[in-house]
């Protein structure tokens, strides 16, 4: 009997339904299935950071459906592990391709409640990592609440075992089921999705916004990552934020879209527009916010006036990261670019169509441009200029909104490696606090100390000596109690304490990690990405008995992975909870591993063309 609270469906509606349902399985197929992809970006710059995969069927007579329109009547149905499994063989094969050409993103796969139980599961998903080379942490693949009801034992079972075998889990749609606090903490699980009712309503219900701002916090505390989904206004984009999300994803940042146009529109990553060769720079596009972004570029130069000193110190910082001879932080206005804080030349604005920078604003991340070769920028007063290479970084506020561009450029070509990517990002992390309001200067020399240092990685002796010289520069940048250096000694398989700085305790010296152990080292080395623990009390990640003895109440910890695999880990220790560390100061170490990464990643090669390493040493004695 129908309740009459909910209206049986429509017998048409419910006879198309069950058509559906019949024709899905010859779908798969027939090949009428499509994936569509929606941009995941961070909360803090809204650079994207990965995609989430959805399903579509492009069907003969109905177009293109949605999941609603099939996916509810497959599941439970043998259709529906078919239907997964196709999904997720599709969106691993393109995250591989957006890899090589350079995207680094990873890609979220949804798992159906029946996929979790299914007995060939971990097998797939092993085979579909191998196939495609994709590294630990770059497949997530979101389960909700309701898959793991039926046997809440068996799904962490699952889970673990996924983990293990390289994939991300999310907790999807986190906050409408029925999971318990104690089935949540005895979960591995990386991230949490916080549901899009709670999101949509934080901007304007306080309830709501405490009901984030807990959950937040539960996760935080788990060590687990806040992707708030359901954004779908620069508004709640904002309250999410300043809750304390780390991702988001909504139409806010993008809708849906299939494969070749992920980046290929403004927001959506590297934007390149093909066309023919003409005598002339193309006209950059101004988007439909064009006149909000240029009020907000007007009131940058009336603010910058009194940043001169800090603007020029990080111009020069960025042009000695990439051994560059120009560097500048560019205002781009409706018809002309600014040049503040120029560093190596004396120009002050030049017209905007032509510039690099017309294009770096319509997009999040790093932009770089051969401007001589380029029919963007080939006849502008830039490649008059003589300069060649350039290389931009989007400065974005707290609402994803461009601020200016951080720029290098120079008249011969210049090197750039994931890991200057990342430390260009770092700087202009610091110049949206600085334009934000935030005193960045004390960042900026902590940056810039550790900047300095990782020139001495190249020049340091041996494999050893990259470790000793990243510890060092990572400790005097984020100042714990003190520090841990984890690795394997030679002749030794075992991760064990090699060395320490600061005041650590006895307990420390010589300590072994068991790699399927539970401790903030040994997920680091499980994910091959950073673990932050800004309360080892609550945290599940942690060892709540090593966390005492050592007197850890915070812990960083910060893997150090090259071309062969994890080679480090480096543990950062504080007394006391740590919930207001800077974020600009924990990515700093991270790139600052991913700099001593890429430098084993040369000696290891040219170990190979012939000249030996130099070996682990052994753990430090009392």
């Amino acid at each position: 009997m129908t309740s009459p609270t909910s209206p049986a469906t429509p017998p048409a509606a419910d006879a198309a339904a069950l058509a559906l349902q019949a024709e899905l399985p010859a779908a798969i197929a027939d090949g009428q299935l499509r994936v569509h992809y929606q941009q995941i970006v961070a909360a803090g710059t809204h650079r994207v950071v990965g995609v989430e995969a959805l399903v579509r069927w492009q069907h003969p007579e109905h177009g293109l459906l949605g999941p609603g329109a099939f996916v509810p009547r497959a599941e439970g149905t043998p259709t529906m592990v078919a239907l997964t499994t196709w999904v997720l063989q599709r969106a691993a094969a393109q995250c591989a391709a957006w890899r090589a050409a350079g995207h680094d993103i990873g890609v979220s796969v949804n798992l159906s409640a029946a996929l979790v139980q299914h007995p060939d599961l971990l097998d797939t998903v092993r085979a579909v990592l191998a196939e495609h080379r994709l590294e630990p942490g770059v497949l997530t693949l979101e389960v909700t609440e309701t898959a793991l009801l039926a046997d809440p034992c068996g799904a962490a079972a699952v889970l673990a075992a996924l983990r293990a075998a390289g994939a991300r889990v999310s907790l999807d749609d986190f906050g409408t089921g029925y999971t318990s606090l104690t089935m949540l903490r005895q979960l591995e699980v990386d991230e949490l999705k916080i549901d899009r009712t709670f999101v949509a309503a934080a901007a304007q219900a306080p309830v709501d916004a405490a009901i984030v701002r807990a959950l937040v916090d539960l996760a935080h505390r788990l060590s687990m990552e806040v992707v708030a989904e359901g954004v779908e206004d620069a508004r709640t984009a904002e309250r999410v934020r300043a809750l304390g999300a780390d991702v988001l994803q909504g139409y806010h940042f993008a809708r849906p879209v299939p494969a070749e146009d992920v980046f290929t529109t403004a927001g959506g990553g590297p934007v390149d527009f093909p066309g023919a060769r003409v005598s002339g720079p193309v006209p950059a596009p101004r988007p439909a916010d064009e006149s909000e972004r240029v009020e907000l570029a007007h009131r940058v130069l009336g603010t910058t006036a009194a940043s001169q000193g800090l603007l020029r110190r990080t111009t020069a910082l960025a042009a000695g990261l990439l051994g560059a001879e120009f560097a500048s932080f560019n205002v781009v206005t409706g018809e002309h670019v600014h040049l503040l804080a120029p560093h190596g030349h004396d120009f002050t604005r030049v017209r905007r169509d032509g510039t690099p920078c017309a294009w770096a604003v319509l997009q999040r991340d790093v932009l770089e441009v051969d401007v001589t070769d380029d029919h963007r920028t080939a006849g502008g007063e830039i490649a008059a200029s003589g300069v060649r290479h350039y290389v931009g970084v989007p400065v974005l506020d707290a609402l994803g909104r461009v601020l200016g561009v951080l720029c290098v450029y120079d008249r011969g070509p210049l090197t750039v490696d994931d890991a200057r990517r990342e430390q260009l990002r770092l700087l202009a992390g610091v110049l949206a606090d600085h334009l934000e309001g935030v005193d960045a200067a004390g960042q900026l020399d902590r940056v810039q100390a550790i900047l300095q240092a990782t020139a001495e990685v190249d020049r340091a002796d041996g494999e050893a000596g990259v470790a000793d010289v990243l510890a060092r520069a990572v400790h005097d940048l984020t100042r714990p109690d003190f520090t841990v250096l984890v690795g394997r000694p030679a002749g030794d398989e075992r991760w064990q304490v090699v060395d320490h700085l600061g005041d650590a305790p006895r307990a420390v010296q010589g300590a072994v990690y068991a790699e399927d152990g539970r401790s903030a080292v040994a997920r680091a080395i499980a994910t091959r990405r950073p673990v932050w623990v800004p309360d080892a009390r609550t945290s599940s990640v942690v060892d709540g008995d090593l966390a005492q003895r050592w007197g850890a109440a915070a812990v960083l910890t910060v893997p150090v992975v090259a071309a062969d695999g994890t080679r480090y880990v480096l543990s950062q220790c504080w007394r006391r909870p740590q919930p207001d560390l800077s974020a600009v100061l924990r990515d700093a170490a991270t790139a600052a591993a991913c700099f001593a990464a890429h430098a084993l990643t040369a000696r290891s090669l040219s170990a190979a063309a012939g000249s030996a390493p130099a070996a682990l040493p052994g753990p430090r004695s009392a």
